[in-house]
């Protein structure tokens, strides 16, 4: 009898490693565990000290994980097999292992004894200079061999293998997500949907997504389009995906990893379309202007509140519909403005200790975001809480408060062609109640007051600068030189010429009586 092969067992959970220990008969199939570690650091102490010739390791552990485990033992010890162990939420990290020289993985909802055997049998079988008593060199279905390329372990399957099996010159990936989904039952239905010359092979199955290769010939291609349109339509509880054809199966891999990362992104903003064809993905929105945040904050402060709201809404909409843009920049986004509009509303004085307390779930909530449309529920739900912040806050203000902060406005935009409808809109009051608001707390109406403010600024200007008084009149929101005439004399009871002149009159009076006291 041979040497039997010396295998460690590493997981945190003592539960799997005894589970994994009881599965097979481990001197009878000629192997020997020589240890269990419940982390890589361990692992590593025992690998130098017992040199074991196979590590089964899970990826997920504390202090050091699978994943450097696999990194550092392979760089002290090049020689020695890593088998991983992964559940389906770690398959992304399974695939990156195979790049450190993973031997192979085994998914813990479908570990077994048999498969267990299998995959050491597979294994041990590569490993050179060990005589392994039981061992036997499995067949690797084609199946196998292609979920290994698309998992990144450099496996390249050998000419008389390729034309065998891959009788037609063109390639497609198929993926079928969806819940409770069948892998064999969906294979069996594609190749009964397909012609029989046309094979499908069955690459990766999780949970919630089946991953198909087809094998075609040119001509098909426009019946392979038709054929999953047509299951799309028939299972509406399923997305179906067709990626891009290749006709090099060496780049399987290549054509898997960018058709996913692609295909990531038009998932996440259209969760309620069952279709993705890769020559007839939906239209993104055209390239726009960048969101300017400074004007935001700017409106805000301002309190254009409609305004503010408007133009974030709006660039949100674009936002959502730019699919070739990773879901994270979206969602950084969001985050962005709920912590910005979190210290505007402390800035201007509004109670916001509630909504403090929310805004870490709302960051939260809209990372874990899995599509636009969850992500879209927190944010407008914290906006629609702001509106009601705000609203409360307006309330709470006294009579006063509420004509200071108009009168205030008034002095700060006097320029400009204010009307009564434009200040109700900003203070978020009815016009009419507005109008009727101004008259009774300040004793005369709002445009009275209007016009009182820009004679006051023009009386200044006439007397302390040269400028013509038709230059005046515009300066202080008069579009017309008679009209500023009209009231400049209704209000101070002479002309704006005539006021001009008489300042000039009294500081010349001024000046002679100085010049006389000196004499």
């Amino acid at each position: 009898m041979g040497e039997a092969c010396k295998v460690l067992i590493v997981d945190d959970e003592m539960l799997i490693r005894q589970g994994i220990i009881n599965y097979i008969n481990w001197e009878q199939e000629g192997f020997h565990i020589i240890g269990e570690a419940s982390n890589g650091k361990e692992a590593m102490q025992i690998i130098a000290d017992f040199s074991p010739h196979i590590v089964i390791t899970d990826i997920v552990m504390p202090i050091m994980d699978g994943i450097d485990l696999v990194r550092e033992a392979k760089k002290a010890f090049p020689n020695i097999e890593i088998i991983v162990l992964s559940s389906f939420e770690d398959f992304d990290y399974v695939r990156s292992t195979f790049q450190n020289g993973v031997a192979d993985y085994i998914l813990k909802p479908k570990l077994n004894g048999p498969e267990l055997l299998r995959i050491l049998n597979q294994v041990v079988s590569r490993i050179p200079n060990l005589q392994h008593s039981a061992s036997v060199k499995p067949t690797r279905s084609t199946e196998e061999m292609l979920g290994s390329m698309i998992l990144g372990y450099d496996f390249s399957m050998d000419q008389a293998v390729l034309s065998a099996v891959f009788t037609n010159s063109q390639f497609a990936l198929v993926g079928v997500r969806g819940k409770n989904i069948d892998p064999t039952q969906l294979k069996t239905m594609l190749k009964r949907s397909f012609l029989e010359e046309m094979p499908v092979f069955l690459l990766s199955s999780t949970e919630t997504e089946t991953t198909f290769l087809l094998n075609f010939n040119a001509h098909q291609l426009e019946a392979i389009k038709q054929t999953i349109e047509r299951r799309a339509a028939e299972k509406p509880d399923t997305t179906w995906i067709l990626y891009e054809p290749f006709n090099i199966i060496d780049d399987i891999k290549k054509v898997y990893d960018e058709g996913r990362v692609k295909m990531k992104k038009y998932l996440f903003y259209l969760p309620e379309k069952t279709l993705f064809v890769y020559d007839h993905l939906p239209k993104e929105n055209e390239k726009q202007a960048n969101f300017d945040l400074n004007h935001f904050i700017e409106m805000f402060k301002d309190r254009l509140f409609n305004s503010t709201f408007t133009y974030l809404e709006n660039h949100v909409d674009y936002l959502a519909g730019r699919y070739n843009n990773d879901s994270f920049e979206f969602k950084s986004f969001l985050g962005n403005i709920v912590f910005n509009v979190i210290v505007l509303l402390d800035t201007m004085k509004y109670d916001i200790a509630d909504i403090e307390q929310k805004k870490y779930g709302y960051f939260s909530t809209i990372n874990d975001a899995r599509h636009v449309n969850e992500a879209l529920e927190q944010f407008n739900g914290f906006l629609q809480e702001v509106r009601t912040i705000m609203l409360s806050g307006d309330k709470a203000n006294d009579q006063f408060n509420n004509i200071e902060r108009i009168l205030a406005y008034i002095e700060q935009h006097y320029t400009e062609p204010l009307r009564l409808s434009e200040i109700a809109n900003h203070f978020h009051f009815n016009a009419s109640y507005l109008s009727s608001y101004f008259s009774t707390h300040h004793k005369e109406g709002f445009s009275e007051y209007l016009n009182r403010v820009r004679i006051k600024k023009s009386m200044e200007l006439l007397e302390n600068s040269r400028v013509s008084i038709s230059n005046i009149s515009g300066m202080v929101g008069y579009s017309e030189h008679s009209y500023f005439c009209k009231v400049f004399k209704r209000i101070t009871g002479m002309s704006p010429g005539s006021y001009r002149k008489e300042l000039q009159a009294h500081h010349e009076n001024e000046e002679e009586g100085l010049s006389s006291l000196k004499k």
